[in-house]
């Protein structure tokens, strides 16, 4: 009988075996790290979206404060409209800085694509294939395309591809190919 309310919620806790499709732990040893390439038009794409909104912004304040930049627009709403865009801009750089990639690795049971505060495994035993790609247009896939000539694919068992930009292409394919097949060699079907 459980003598506290912890106890009795972890009595009730099951844990699950480990299935073949096991997550790379922290401690795999990584064989090559690779940071994320980002083509000059893709970084110019990104910050002009978050400079086009501060500005916005700022000509919505100035409209609220001291001159009248859009007639017929009162200035409570320009105030509105300048917190909106501001907010707008911070959540954009949020965003940005939680969900683009920083590095990709290879490790001894699988690729590890490593972002701000979190990093995604990708464990051997799910990847079908590891090949160069091109397009930026990819339907089915977890794309982070960030340059046009320095992409890879991963292509998955029953699950989505995955597109990403090394920033050493040919080096990390030839790495990630060398342990993949020794990961084959010492996992056999």
């Amino acid at each position: 009988m459980p003598t506290s309310w912890a106890a009795a919620i972890l009595s009730t806790v099951q844990v699950w075996p480990r299935s073949k499709y096991n997550m790379i732990t922290t401690m795999d040893l990584v064989i090559f790290e690779d940071s994320i390439k980002y083509d000059l038009w893709i970084k110019v794409v990104l910050v002009l979206s978050v400079v086009l909104l501060i500005g916005l912004g700022i000509l919505f304040h100035v409209d609220a404060r001291d001159s009248d930049i859009f007639p017929g627009e009162p200035a409570a709403e320009s105030r509105t409209g300048s917190c909106a865009l501001f907010a707008a801009a911070v959540f954009l750089m949020a965003v940005y800085w939680l969900i683009l990639p920083r590095t990709i690795a290879v490790s001894q049971e699988g690729l590890i694509l490593r972002f701000r505060h979190f990093g995604w495994n990708i464990p051997f035993a799910t990847i079908r294939s590891i090949n160069p790609a091109s397009g930026m247009i990819v339907w089915w896939a977890h794309s982070w395309i960030t340059s046009y000539r320095s992409q890879i694919e991963i292509i998955r068992k029953h699950r989505l591809k995955i597109r990403v930009s090394p920033g050493r292409r040919d080096q990390f394919l030839e790495y990630a190919h060398k342990a993949f097949a020794d990961w084959k060699n010492t996992h056999p079907a």
